[in-house]
């Protein structure tokens, strides 16, 4: 039962930044500032990507398409707001994903080639 009402958390939670990125789109367009405009389409796009990975329970091909379409263009509303605006929160935000998405590919480079040599020394333990 907690799992149920769990995810309805979450689901709410999703809508209520849906909701916020949707005002945040809006009030960039009436006050004209492409920054607004810009971060709440990038949020838009970003949280639509992350209700389609954690609620969404398919392994349909068209699903994770979906989500990688919707990830890149979150990216590149952000990668477009810097090249128009140079406005300095978008070169952070800039900043952070790459650096995120570095780490990443190195974690998923190195981590498993550290848990066979562990696992090799764990082998060679035991057999002694």
């Amino acid at each position: 039962m907690e799992k149920r009402s769990s995810k309805w958390h979450w689901l709410a939670v999703l809508i209520v930044w849906e909701f916020l990125a949707l005002v945040l789109l809006l009030s960039g367009f009436l006050s004209g500032s492409f920054v607004t405009m810009v971060t709440g389409i990038f949020l838009l796009l970003a949280i639509a990507s992350s209700f389609l990975t954690s609620h969404v329970k398919s392994d349909h091909i068209a699903k994770r398409v979906s989500e990688a379409i919707f990830l890149l263009a979150a990216f590149t509303a952000i990668v477009c707001g810097y090249i128009i605006t140079r406005s300095l929160i978008f070169g952070i935000q800039l900043l952070f994903i790459v650096a995120i998405l570095f780490v990443a590919f190195i974690l998923s480079y190195l981590l498993p080639k550290i848990h066979a040599k562990l696992r090799g020394q764990q082998q060679r333990g035991t057999s002694r």
